[in-house]
């Protein structure tokens, strides 16, 4: 059967090639998945950090006001997530090298505060230079004011069960007001909250949309 597709395919004057490598090679073209798998694309100028953070409640709170005075002083956008029940922040910043180092630096000085992580990544956009503190509990809700052509949006709204319910265990509800603005509000898991919002302002493949405003909550529950 595969025999009698090429030669229907050659008689039709198509050419089924894969990617040559470096030795000559020929191999299949990898899959483009969005969610978790798309990674490594940068979608917006400049870099990326996200640190992870662990002190005293106090020491982190001074802290916060000093990286979000340095990141505004330099045009750096981003958000901290101050994640109060583990006595933890989580910064997340994007801009100029430069001015990241900075915020790299205030960080590691700080007395009585240990990084627990930190991930150089491709920036995503999205991020206001006012640098929101989001302060989490172990359940949130997030708003999402999802803005595009309709087109776009169309694209999102065939993605959400996927990604939110089937890929991170939320629980999504969305509707439509016209068709330039999809309305989602997610519950669930903070951790999986925040990785579902990434998702969004990266946007499903072939499609981005043009704004994705965000408000967090706790939940009642």
């Amino acid at each position: 059967e595969m025999l009698a597709v090429l030669v229907l395919a050659a008689a039709a004057g198509y050419q089924l090639r894969a990617p040559v490598t470096p030795s000559g090679v020929r191999r299949s073209r990898p899959a483009c998945m969005g969610g978790f798998e798309q990674k490594g694309l940068p979608l917006a100028p400049g870099e990326r950090v996200s640190l992870q953070l662990k002190g005293p409640a106090e020491t982190l709170k001074h802290l916060t006001a000093l990286c979000r005075e340095s990141a505004r002083s330099s045009s750096v956008t981003g958000i901290i997530y101050d994640i109060e029940w583990l006595n933890r922040l989580e910064l997340i910043a994007e801009g100029a090298r430069e001015s990241l180092d900075e915020l790299v630096k205030l960080a590691e000085s700080a007395q009585g505060v240990e990084v627990l992580k930190m991930a150089w990544q491709a920036p995503v956009g999205g991020y206001s230079t006012d640098f929101a503190v989001v302060t989490l509990k172990p359940k949130m809700a997030a708003s999402l004011d999802v803005k595009g052509d309709k087109q776009c949006l169309d694209y999102y709204t065939r993605h959400l069960k996927v990604e939110a319910v089937f890929n991170r265990g939320l629980q999504v509800e969305s509707s439509r007001p016209n068709d330039d603005l999809l309305k989602v509000v997610v519950t669930g898991d903070a951790g999986r909250l925040k990785s579902f919002v990434r998702w969004a302002q990266r946007g499903p493949p072939l499609q981005r949309a043009d704004g994705v405003d965000v408000s967090w909550s706790p939940t009642r529950t």
